[in-house]
């Protein structure tokens, strides 16, 4: 087992990055996964509104509006007015499959994108579950609640999974398709066992209780409850001793987001319980325990289909490690060459302590902080960043030098680094010393022409990603204090795209650096580590929570795209005559503005981080640039 130290700051983002790391290489989703008997099997609520709420918010309040009411800020150039989903008969004439089907192919007449190459099929339910939610009260789900219970649960069961023989499943996505209407007239016919006389009033609530089984649309808040035990065991791996009355936690995990904390403390024998937990597999679990003023974390634990228990250990260590049991198992060059006179450069480091304790670091005279790692940079760096740290807290930089101040565990500490190179004469030279022995580097470069100059290295075959193909080098078995060396040559600004070149500088937030992680292809290359490289779930991990820490550039990058495909698809439409004179004019400028607004906004983006503060909208020429990009759609 790979046991870590963090910071508590910034534990959930490390264990958040393993899950979901776990989740990717799992391929999991709530509606392919394998049947689950302790949770009922795959006919369980399909979608959720709680998650659907935070993918509204990313992608759709543009159009729709912050509650829904159809009202956002670019409503106003979308021909005809938009649907109000707060509108109590918003659903009447609907079913939850009719707004599934919208937003998976999009509706071009409105100018809405099609979500369904973007989200996967568990994400556009959870949308539908949101949306679905907006139009109905809370007073009027707790009388629907009250009336199923009187009316319905006796043969449906408090879970709606039939108490009775032969009682249909309201778990069922079948009913997903059903209007309210035709729900309705199931259990209204005569083969339906008699519930009493209805009012118009009261059948309407039957059909939305019945209903939230197969859409968890009243589902808003995560509970955290089920079936599944968790046993827990805290150790010394230095002594091999169980740590008796031992304070420990489960960290517990729903859908890529921390839910919470759940206390507890080992018995004699090291041990403890976590018990009445979830065990679909959108869930994930670890403990977390403080030992001689450090944190350690067990590995993610999920459930099984055939178990509702999992057995989760961590182990703690004590200090006194040497220097000389520290070792690097593998690192990454990573390079983005996408803004002019610049490279863009990350780091990926897996440090390896090979003993059986904490190797402290050496704390220097006059300095209050203790010297861990170091990890030299090239001269020329700038833009200097550690992914999840804030410079002068965990890390401090001396000149381009990085010193790592936390202790360092047995087992392996990844850290990702991000820096600037600028570019001299068409080539950058990448070099610094490795004060570790390491065991592997290896140098990931996008195939757009350059070369690289790397005559110790060894070239391996070439990467492919649907971003294009990636140059491969690697070299092997590094002692402490070498200097490998790699120029790339042959930069030229005509190697950039169209969208590079306009777009010098995107970051991942306000406080963030420059760098490679902000860049749109720049996941691909962290999805090929994890995948192809490392063979391990926390750097598919980190690509996800770069995506979430750059939810509002990259949510406009995918707007961008989808308006750009909806231009060329409008183009095609034109030329084959399927479309008359004023309405393609009136669509495309619709579209054109969209793109506007996009643009405008993130380059106040851009300026408001370089400056510090908003500043005046930047000139842009959207007429030159949607061009370009559509050109491109329409022949890439």
């Amino acid at each position: 087992m790979t046991t870590s130290f963090l910071r508590r700051r910034t534990v959930t983002l490390f264990l958040l990055t393993l899950f979901i790391g776990v989740a990717l290489i799992g391929g999991m989703g709530a509606l392919t996964h394998p049947a689950y008997a302790q949770d009922g099997g795959q006919n369980g609520p399909t979608g959720l509104a709680y998650r659907g709420k935070t993918l509204f918010v990313q992608r759709c309040v543009q159009c729709h509006g912050e509650q829904g009411k159809g009202d956002g800020s670019l409503a106003a150039q979308i021909p005809g007015p938009l649907p109000d989903f707060t509108a109590p008969d918003f659903a009447a004439d609907m079913s939850p499959q009719d707004i599934f089907d919208i937003i998976t192919e999009g509706r071009m007449d409105k100018m809405m994108p099609p979500w369904g190459t973007q989200l996967s099929e568990e994400e556009r339910w959870d949308a539908t579950a949101y949306v679905w939610s907006l139009h109905l009260q809370p007073t009027k789900m707790d009388q629907a609640v009250q009336l199923y219970e009187q009316k319905c649960s006796r043969c449906h069961g408090s879970s709606g999974a039939g108490a009775q023989d032969n009682t249909p499943n309201l778990n069922d996505s079948q009913w997903l398709a059903a209007t309210d209407a035709q729900i309705i007239s199931a259990f209204s016919s005569g083969s339906h066992p008699d519930v009493g006389t209805l009012s118009a009033d009261e059948q309407r609530l039957a059909a939305l209780a019945s209903r939230r089984f197969s859409l968890g649309f009243d589902q808003s808040q995560v509970t955290v409850e089920g079936l599944g035990d968790v046993a827990a065991a805290v150790s010394n791996g230095t002594t091999g001793e169980q740590l008796a009355n031992h304070p420990v936690q489960l960290l517990i995990f729903e859908q890529q987001q921390f839910v919470e904390t759940r206390d507890g403390q080992t018995d004699e024998q090291g041990r403890a319980q976590f018990t009445g937990l979830p065990t679909a597999p959108t869930w994930a679990y670890a403990l977390q325990t403080t030992f001689d003023g450090l944190t350690y974390h067990s590995d993610i634990g999920q459930f099984t289909p055939d178990s509702n228990k999992i057995n989760l250990n961590v182990s703690v260590f004590d200090p006194g490690g040497k220097k000389d049991a520290v070792s690097i198992d593998r690192s990454h060059w990573l390079v983005d060459i996408s803004q002019p006179g610049f490279v863009d450069m990350g780091e990926v480091y897996s440090f390896l302590n090979s003993a059986d304790r904490v190797y402290g670091g050496e704390t220097l005279p006059g300095q209050d902080k203790p010297r861990v790692l170091e990890i030299p940079l090239p001269a020329a760096a700038v833009h200097i960043s550690v992914e999840g740290e804030t410079l002068g807290e965990r890390f401090l930089l001396e000149g381009t030098t990085l010193i790592d101040t936390q202790p360092l565990p047995p087992g392996d500490t990844q850290i990702f680094v991000r820096y600037t190179l600028p570019v001299k004469n068409g080539s950058v030279t990448l070099s610094h010393p490795f004060l570790y022995p390491t065991k592997m580097l290896n140098l990931l470069a996008p195939d757009i022409g350059v070369t690289i100059a790397a005559p110790d290295w060894q070239q391996d075959d070439p990467i492919q990603t649907q971003s294009g193909d990636f140059l491969n080098y690697s070299i092997f078995d590094l002692p402490a204090g070498a200097t490998p060396a790699a120029t790339i040559e042959g930069i030229d600004e005509s190697l950039l795209t169209a969208d590079a070149a306009q777009e010098p500088q995107q970051t991942i937030d306000k406080d963030a650096a420059p760098g490679i992680s902000g860049l749109s292809y720049f996941n691909w290359i962290v999805g090929i580590l994890g995948a192809l490289v490392l063979g391990g779930g926390v750097f598919i991990g980190w690509k996800k929570h770069v995506q979430m820490q750059a939810e509002a550039p990259a949510m406009r990058d995918e707007q961008k795209q989808a308006l750009i495909a909806q231009m060329a698809a409008l183009d095609d439409a034109f030329e084959t005559d399927e479309i008359d004179d004023g309405d393609y004019y009136e669509q495309r400028n619709t579209l054109k503005l969209q793109l506007v607004a996009l643009m405008r906004e993130e380059q106040e983006d851009a300026t408001a981080h370089e400056t510090g503060n908003i500043s005046e909208t930047p000139k842009i020429h959207p007429e030159e640039d949607v061009e370009i990009n559509v050109e491109q759609e329409n022949h890439g």
